[in-house]
């Protein structure tokens, strides 16, 4: 339940030896660099750095994309490949040069044939719309009497601009719609052009002056001048593609591979990001977890034995430097670190909560939904969405636990599908059973309050704060007194019969325990020698909201049952629902759908809410007594296959 022990790595060493190192490092998933200044201490070395945050293949994957681009494919997935040592950033310029040129020349040639072959079809549009009156081009490019617009724009971006015409006092006339495009001719007055305007850039009109038009236009037939002009450009950037695909067609091997070469190699100098350079030599920062240093400097004396490593362990670091976390738990807790990450992730040495939060958002759900039907709907439900892609596999196991949950304490409840009387309940029956449920219910509600202020106590005793671990409220002081608070109100709403002599001494042992927290500061600094600083008045605040976090920490226990009975009161009204309505004409067929409407509004409505109520339990009455967070995730420079796209790890 710890977080994983970070090591701060600076290395030092010539170039030639550095991007080999950098490599291998992207290829493990370990390191994440960072900026020089975080943990280069030495004032003078720092003065001496010369830093470059910029990555040089940037451009030349840029320009190597380019390629598939022109031939107007999808680029293909970047593998990590084995780079020689003579593949240099001056060498890997040269060969995307001479591998991009021609493809620079065609990618300039058809984005100059596709604004010519736009202007055509406005002239088409626009011809189509005047062949059956008696104006020409030029009668709409002098404007006499009104403003013109003529261009395109998104088909929704028509829309919104035909909803404000009214208001907006012009003409908005649909000519033509191609593809995912609306052309359109907007009519003016004078008085009124500059808010047209307004509103056109709004909706990203793109227009195209009519009088350009009529200069470019030879021809009495403009409509079929305009269709054979189009043929003529379609088939040229078509030749273009088929130029583009071929080249990739002869040389695939050979490009694909300088394809993921420099993919490999914008890697390497992310790694590299923030890199100093001093007399020649690279200096790199970054952080790894410490079960990789061995391996990083089994690299080192592989592939660079003139560089030099410097590794310190976190703890020996400064204070101000913030280590990144990285979370360490086996397969069954690990899907509930995004749950634990969602209120914020342990800081650096604190305790991970993840396999806690496991147990307890499992049993938890289960209590408050139990039902076998319904956990088995989850069960397939979160299964299909993971499939589709509509949820995180993360999220998907954590749901698949908790709906086997479900199924479990529907077994012990009795319940399937809304029906409470399919079997007899091997535990108890909620309805029923109330004052047990509540009762369960607050017994859960004092172990997980008590589990809190342990760990707290832990966190201090792992802290050297001995004073907060033994007289504090939320130490091992309030835990007796947390506990002695509790017996006292079981028995008297149990009712237990009780000798006056043991409740005078948990009475008395109370309030002792009150003036121990009032004096906190004063025993710290009296008994364990520790420097604290501490007003009476801040004092008793902290004990009236101990009281009353105790109070209502433990209260907020009691929707365990009310959740539980609340599921089971749902089930009861559906099944009622479907009963009224079945010696109605078509019954049979209206008592099935309210059946099965009504089990899947109780799935997905109550289903969430329940998830909620469960992860407030653990934000708020668990996490409050000992969690701190706060801490920032270990983002290593790593591959990453999603969508063909290489990326720091997140």
């Amino acid at each position: 339940m710890a977080v994983m022990k970070m090591s701060a790595v600076t290395m030092i060493g010539p170039h030639d030896e550095m991007e080999p190192l950098a490599r291998r490092m992207v290829m493990s998933d370990t390191f994440q660099p960072v900026s020089l200044d975080v943990l280069v201490n030495d004032r003078s070395l720092r003065s001496q750095l010369t830093t470059e945050t910029i990555n040089p293949y940037d451009e030349l994957l840029s320009k190597i994309s380019g390629l598939w681009k022109a031939a107007g494919k999808e680029l293909p997935e970047p593998q990590p490949v084995a780079i020689a040592r003579d593949f240099t950033l001056s060498k890997a310029k040269m060969v995307v040069e001479t591998a991009a040129k021609s493809v620079q020349v065609w990618s300039a040639r058809k984005e100059a044939l596709i604004a010519e072959e736009e202007e055509l079809r406005a002239v088409k549009v626009l011809a189509n719309v005047l062949s059956g009156t008696r104006f020409t081009f030029s009668d709409l490019a002098d404007g006499h009497f009104m403003k013109l617009h003529f261009g395109f724009m998104s088909n929704d971006n028509f829309q919104r601009l035909d909803e404000s015409a009214a208001e907006a006092q012009f003409i908005a006339e649909k000519l033509e719609t191609i593809g995912e495009n609306t052309w359109v001719l907007v009519i003016t007055a004078e008085e009124s052009d500059s808010a047209v305007n307004n509103v056109l850039n709004t909706v990203y009109f793109k227009e195209i002056p009519i009088s350009d038009i009529a200069e470019k236009l030879p021809c009495e037939d403009p409509v079929a001048y305009a269709e054979r002009r189009i043929a003529d450009k379609r088939r040229a950037i078509d030749a273009l593609e088929r130029a583009a695909a071929q080249k990739i067609d002869d040389e695939r091997e050979n490009i694909e591979l300088l394809y993921s070469q420099l993919y490999t190699m914008q890697r390497v100098y992310d790694v590299c990001k923030g890199r100093g350079e001093v007399s020649g030599m690279f200096v790199i920062s970054g952080w790894l977890p410490e079960d990789a240093v061995s391996t990083i400097e089994k690299m080192a004396a592989e592939d660079a034995p003139n560089t030099v490593l410097i590794v310190e362990e976190a703890k020996d670091l400064s204070c101000g430097v913030r280590i990144p976390v990285k979370l360490s738990n086996c397969a069954l807790f690990r899907s509930f670190q995004d749950i634990v990450a969602m209120y914020s992730l342990p800081s650096y040495g604190e305790l991970d909560p993840s396999p806690i939060v496991a147990v307890m958002f499992v049993l938890f759900f289960g209590f408050m939904f139990g039902d076998v039907g319904h956990g088995l709907l989850i069960l397939l439900g979160s299964a299909f969405m993971v499939k589709r892609g509509i949820m995180g596999r993360a999220l998907g196991k954590v749901m698949g636990m908790a709906s086997v949950s479900s199924m479990i304490f529907g077994v012990l409840y009795g319940s399937v599908f809304c029906k409470e009387d399919v079997f007899k309940g091997l535990w108890l029956n909620p309805m029923a059973e109330v004052n047990t449920l509540l009762a369960i219910s607050g017994g859960l509600g004092i172990i997980v309050i008590s589990i809190g202020l342990m760990l707290n106590m832990a966190a201090q005793y792992k802290a050297r704060n001995y004073g907060r671990l033994l007289f504090d409220g939320e130490g091992l002081a309030g835990l007796a007194l947390y506990w002695t608070l509790c017996a006292l109100a079981v028995t008297a709403v149990a009712g237990i019969s009780v000798s006056p002599a043991v409740t005078h001494l948990m009475l008395a042992g109370s309030i002792l325990l009150l003036v121990v927290m009032l004096f906190k500061d004063m025993l710290a600094r009296v008994l364990l020698k520790e420097k604290t600083e501490g007003s009476a008045a801040m004092s008793i605040f902290g004990i009236v909201h101990v009281l009353l976090s105790f109070l209502s920490n433990t209260a907020s226990f009691v929707r365990l049952a009310a959740f539980a009975l609340n599921h089971v009161g749902l089930s009861v009204a559906v099944v009622m629902l479907s009963e009224m309505v079945q010696n109605a004409p078509g019954g049979i067929f209206f008592k099935g759908l309210i059946l099965v409407i009504g089990n899947l509004i109780i799935v997905g409505l109550e289903g969430l809410i329940v998830f909620i109520q469960t992860v407030r339990l653990e934000y708020y009455e668990f996490f409050s007594k000992f969690y701190k967070g706060g801490g920032s995730e270990f983002r290593p420079v790593s591959w990453s296959r999603s969508n063909g796209k290489v990326s720091q790890a997140a």
